[in-house]
């Protein structure tokens, strides 16, 4: 019984990809659904996150690098809280926001593969990630359900057996169903980790595919492409950062499908699917910003950010700063409002300050660094150097 669980080159193959479907244009519409699903633009990292009906849930986190990228999408999207957090594998590129992200909103619990890497030490990082953030944790194996509610449920498809040589392939593949459109959401799977499940002979049709590995090409496999055939495949990279990504090879492999890459969009391909399984692209895009704030210094000996408030009276609840070099976060709490022309300091612990920032030392003393601040909705207001 199952368990029910709660280049340039590159670049120009994607858009002309993109340019076969009337949707894929860059669409301010927010359409009348109740299912919405968005691959988050986190540069060469991977995040998704699927809004279903009145539950949240999210599909890795990023790199620390690229919190504010995913701060930004919660905002955008209104989220309040994570109804439940799937962590694919180890890499730091897809559970480095992790801690941030539960700065940001709760976070109700984590479900990750029961078959995963273990450090030298025989730990596994995931396992000491939620242990650490005192956050629910459940291990999923093959044929466990997750249900989301109204009949609705991630079913685990992989990883079937443990890869020794690379924790790409024990990725936690995902599989759901929302108004008759099927997505499968395959973390960094590589040809390895596709054989097995081919050889399993799971159905793994799916309408829209997250391809796997960021479309490097290493993974994706003709066969594996074919077995999915799918009507949409999103690539979440930076080709820019990421030289192998978004490989003609894969593109190539997908056809006929209408391949979109995350660095395409904004702030990430959202895919609103209507009652009748009509699938709407829309390039997710913040709100401008009406702030008017200033970072006007640094002071690495304190630990100390000043902000100066250059326009009129605000509300900086949800606002925060990032610290470049280190890839820490401070989010202003509710209530953080500041006056016309007011300045306020954010210190570190032990430090002085209007506010507190719960860390011992965020600016590097030795390095240059940059402390760069945001609008709630992740629009940069601010940056300095150190």
């Amino acid at each position: 019984m199952k368990k029910i669980i709660v280049s340039a080159l590159i670049l120009l193959l994607l858009v002309s990809c993109a340019a076969q479907s009337p949707d894929t244009g860059r669409q301010e519409t927010r359409y009348d659904s109740l299912f919405s699903v968005v691959f988050i633009n986190v540069g060469k990292a991977d995040s998704i996150l699927l809004s279903l009906k009145d539950k949240v849930y999210l599909i890795d986190t990023g790199s620390e690098e690229s919190v504010p990228a995913l701060y930004r999408a919660l905002a955008v999207m209104g989220v309040k809280k994570i109804d439940g957090l799937f962590l694919t594998h180890t890499h730091s590129d897809h559970i480095g926001g992790t801690e941030a992200l539960a700065q940001k909103v709760p976070v109700d619990r984590v479900y990750s593969a029961e078959i995963s890497t273990n450090n030298k030490n025989g730990k596994n990082k995931i396992v000491q990630l939620a242990r650490k953030l005192g956050l629910p944790h459940t291990q999923l194996v093959v044929g466990d359900e997750v249900a989301a509610g109204d009949g609705i449920a991630f079913k685990v498809i992989a990883p079937i057996v443990y890869n020794d040589d690379d924790d790409n392939d024990n990725s936690l593949v995902l599989m759901i169903e929302l108004n008759g459109k099927r997505f499968l959401f395959t973390g960094d799977l590589q040809f390895a980790g596709e054989l097995t499940v081919l050889e399993s002979g799971a159905d793994i049709r799916a309408h829209v595919l997250k391809v796997g590995h960021h479309g490097n090409p290493d993974a994706t496999s003709p066969a594996f492409a074919s077995a999915v055939s799918p009507e949409y495949a999103v690539i979440s990279t930076d080709t820019r950062e990421a030289k192998k990504s978004a490989n003609p090879l894969v593109i190539a492999n997908l056809n006929p499908a209408t391949v979109l890459a995350t660095q395409n969009y904004v702030c990430g391909v959202r895919m609103d699917i209507d009652a009748d399984g009509t699938i709407h692209v829309i390039d997710l895009r913040p709100a401008q910003s009406a702030a008017d704030m200033e970072i006007i210094g640094i002071d690495t000996d304190k630990q100390t950010i000043t902000i100066q408030n250059n326009g009129d009276k605000t509300d900086m609840s949800g606002f925060f700063i990032f610290s470049q070099r280190g890839s820490e976060v401070f989010v202003f709490p509710e209530g953080s409002v500041i006056d016309a022309g007011q300045i306020v300091t954010v210190a570190c612990t032990g430090g002085t300050g209007d506010y507190i920032w719960d860390e011992k030392n965020v600016w590097n003393v030795k390095n240059p660094d940059a402390g760069i601040l945001y609008d709630s909705f992740g629009n940069e207001l601010s940056r300095r150097q150190t």
